[in-house]
C-alpha cells in the first residue's frame, strides 16, 4: 500500500513537472527560431532518452515538425565522447545558419561507421538532441537531466544488459572530462529536469 502510494505521487511530481516544462518550451518554440533546438542532456543512465521521447510526442501532437536526434548513433564507439560532441557541435552549428548538416550513424554492432544522414533544417520545426554533450551544441534550450548515480547504473544496466557493464566505468571517465571541459556551460544549463 505505502510503497504504491509513493510511486503514485512520484509519477504525479514527474508529470507536474513535465506539464511545466511544456508550458515553458511552448510559447519559447512559437516565438523562436527554425529549427527551434532542444539539447536534452545528462549522465548516461539518467533520463534523458524518455525525456526526449515525452517532448517528440507532446510537440508532435501540438502539430511541430520534430526530429530528434541521438547522439548514440554519432558516438563513434565506447571511447567516442568527444569526438561525438564536436561532431554534433557542427552539425548544430550548420543547422543554426539554416544549412543542412550530414553525419554517419555509427553502427554498434559491427564496431564502424554506418549510413550518412543528412538533416535539412527547413523540414524541422524543432530538433531534440538526445545525449551525453548535446548541451555543447548551438542549442535555444539546455535541460539537463539528473538522477542518483546508483539510480543511472541500475537503468543504464536494465537498459542495455550485460553488453554495457564494462563499459561503465569507462564511459563514466568519458563524461566527466566532458562536464569538466564545458563546465560553464553545463553550469549554465536552462533547465534542469530531475528523474528521481
Amino acid at each position: 500500500g505505502a510503497d504504491r502510494g509513493s510511486c503514485r505521487r512520484g509519477r504525479r511530481r514527474v508529470s507536474d513537472q513535465f506539464r511545466g516544462l511544456m508550458d515553458d518550451l511552448l510559447p519559447r518554440i512559437v516565438s523562436g527560431p527554425r529549427p527551434y533546438i532542444i539539447a536534452v542532456d545528462g549522465r548516461s543512465g539518467s533520463g534523458k532518452t524518455q525525456l526526449a521521447d515525452m517532448l517528440n510526442f507532446s510537440f508532435t501532437a501540438e502539430h511541430f515538425a520534430v526530429r530528434v536526434l541521438h547522439l548514440d548513433s554519432i558516438y563513434p564507439g565506447w571511447d567516442g565522447l568527444a569526438e561525438g560532441t564536436k561532431t554534433w557541435r557542427k552539425i548544430s552549428r550548420n543547422l543554426r545558419n539554416g544549412k543542412p548538416a550530414s553525419y554517419r550513424e555509427w553502427n554498434w554492432h559491427a564496431d564502424a561507421p554506418g549510413p550518412k544522414h543528412t538533416i535539412n533544417p527547413a523540414q524541422e520545426t524543432v530538433i531534440i538532441c538526445e545525449g551525453v554533450g548535446a548541451i555543447a551544441g548551438t542549442c535555444d534550450v539546455r535541460i539537463v537531466v539528473k538522477a542518483p548515480d546508483e539510480l543511472r547504473y541500475r537503468r543504464a544496466i536494465d537498459r542495455d544488459g550485460d553488453t554495457y557493464r564494462p563499459h561503465w566505468e569507462r564511459w563514466a571517465a568519458q563524461e566527466e572530462a566532458l562536464l569538466a571541459a564545458y563546465s560553464a556551460t553545463y553550469a549554465q544549463a536552462d533547465i534542469i529536469y530531475r528523474t528521481a
